[in-house]
Formats: C-alpha cells, sequence, structure tokens
C-alpha cells in the first residue's frame, strides 16, 4: 500500500437594480464602428454593401469607418470587387481578457438560477497552481448559505469535491504534476487522506458517478458536490457546484442537483467553446 507523502515544507416582479446616471449620451460613432468590427468577424466576405445591410449604416459612414479601421491596421483593402480583410491586429482587442473573466461571464447566470430553483449556494471553481480557487459564489443569493463568503476561497485538489471533480477527469499527465504540486503544499486537510489507493479509489468513484463529492471527514456538516466543465476529453475548464447541510438534504434532492449540475456544465461548456 502506498502512502501518500506529504513534503514537510510547507417568481414575482424584482425592482430594477439602482444604476448610477450618466454623464454623456452614447457615441454613435463608436457605436457604429464596434457594430462594424463585429460583423466583420461574423461574415465571409467584407464588402461595404454587405456591412451597410447588416449593420443598418449608411454606405458612406461604412466606407469611412473601413477607410480608418484599415489606416489603424485592422484591416486591409484587397480590392473594389474583393472588399476587406481582417488582419491578425484584431487579436490585440482580446488580448487583456482572460478566460477566467469568460468563465465567470458564462456561468454567473447558471449559478445564480439553480440557487433560485434549489435555494443552496452554487459555485464555480477554476485551477490555479495546486489549488481550485472559487471563481463566483451564488452565496448572497441564498438564504440556506453556511459562510458569509467563499469567493477567492483555495480548495483542495486532494479532499474537496471541486479538487476531486478536476483531478477525476483532467488527463492523466496533468493529474500527476498536480497531485505533486498538492503534496508540497502540506495541507492539513489532506492528510484524511492516508494512501495512494484511498484517493485513486475516489477518483475512480468520480469518474463512474460523473460528479464528485467532498470527502465526509472534510467536513461532517456540510458537503459539496461538483462536476467539471469539460471542453474537450481531458481538459477542464472549470468546475461548478453546490453546498448544503448533509441532514437536511434527501436522496431525491440530490440526485436532481447533479443532474441540473451535469445538464449546465454540458451546455457552458459547448458555450465557452464557442467564445473562446
Amino acid at each position: 500500500m502506498t502512502t501518500l507523502t506529504h513534503s514537510t515544507q510547507n417568481s414575482g416582479d424584482e425592482p430594477a437594480p439602482f444604476t448610477k446616471p450618466r454623464s454623456y449620451a452614447d457615441v454613435t460613432l463608436v457605436q457604429r464602428t464596434l457594430a462594424v468590427v463585429e460583423c466583420a468577424n461574423r461574415i465571409e466576405l467584407i464588402t461595404v454593401r454587405r456591412i451597410s445591410e447588416e449593420c443598418a449604416i449608411p454606405p458612406s459612414s461604412v466606407v469611412r469607418i473601413l477607410e480608418t479601421l484599415c489606416a489603424e491596421g485592422y484591416l486591409t483593402h484587397i480590392s473594389r470587387r474583393g472588399g476587406y480583410s481582417l488582419t491578425s491586429k484584431v487579436k490585440a482587442l482580446s488580448a487583456g481578457y482572460h478566460g477566467k473573466s469568460l468563465i465567470v461571464e458564462v456561468l454567473r447566470p447558471v449559478l445564480d438560477a439553480l440557487t433560485k430553483e434549489y435555494l443552496w449556494p452554487f459555485a464555480a471553481a477554476t485551477l490555479d497552481h495546486n489549488a481550485m480557487v472559487v471563481q463566483y459564489s451564488s452565496i448572497p443569493l441564498s438564504p440556506l448559505a453556511h459562510v458569509r463568503s467563499t469567493l477567492h476561497k483555495r480548495a483542495s485538489l486532494i479532499s474537496r469535491a471541486h479538487g476531486l471533480a478536476y483531478m477525476a477527469f483532467c488527463n492523466s499527465r496533468e493529474r500527476t504534476l498536480l497531485l505533486r504540486l498538492a503534496l508540497e503544499r502540506d495541507f492539513q486537510e489532506d492528510r484524511i487522506v492516508s494512501t495512494n489507493y484511498q484517493w485513486r479509489k475516489a477518483l475512480r468513484a468520480t469518474r463512474k458517478a460523473g460528479y464528485a463529492s467532498r470527502l465526509s471527514k472534510a467536513d461532517p456538516f456540510t458537503n459539496s458536490l461538483a462536476v467539471p466543465v469539460l471542453i474537450e476529453p481531458g481538459h477542464v475548464a472549470a468546475t461548478i457546484g453546490v453546498t448544503y447541510f448533509r441532514r437536511v438534504v434527501k436522496r431525491s434532492q440530490i440526485t436532481r442537483m447533479v443532474e441540473a449540475l451535469q445538464r449546465e456544465a454540458v451546455a457552458a461548456a459547448i458555450s465557452i467553446r464557442e467564445r473562446m
């Protein structure tokens, strides 16, 4: 039996949200320019006529916008008949946009909706070096939340539901490296898993069930369930899960929540993959 070695190194109408009064009205030219750029990304043949029809912008204005984008290096003019073509510089427009922001953007409404249906708090987590980090939680919407916040909390890859969900469904090479990193942090809670066999048994059970459950010794009062958001086999973009009091929730409700998590994880993966 191999021991897991820990390093000694350590539904009614809701009121409209308050919005701050704006100092200025929308800039029409900026709106039109953004509409042209978005349209140019969608269509195969970028012509003045096509852009004008798609965006409902006068042809003369379209010409000025396209020529300005050419001057700035975002487009190149092929010919009068061939129209315009995007250049690689357009990639710079998304250079500051990170995957975690995209994941939260996709998953936030999903998790909020699940909390409104089941009342328990739902959360999304992503991998950060040697732990899973909660990037979003619906705790503020949940009347049954056991803590005030878990945002940015680091969860163990070995004993927590989000960690087990990630480790069970990532590829084997990544799993081996992550286990090494997780053990190096010498996290006290991870000592509840005393052997390699015990941990791998938990991973096999997670893969078979399609979802992970927090190891009971980690917290005797609450439990968490989590499922992976799989972009493709072996590529886990995030995990989504729910936390509840063990003695309160019936098995039938757990089954429904797991099915809802799995269903939403599949839909979220499709959305994230398309937008990436």
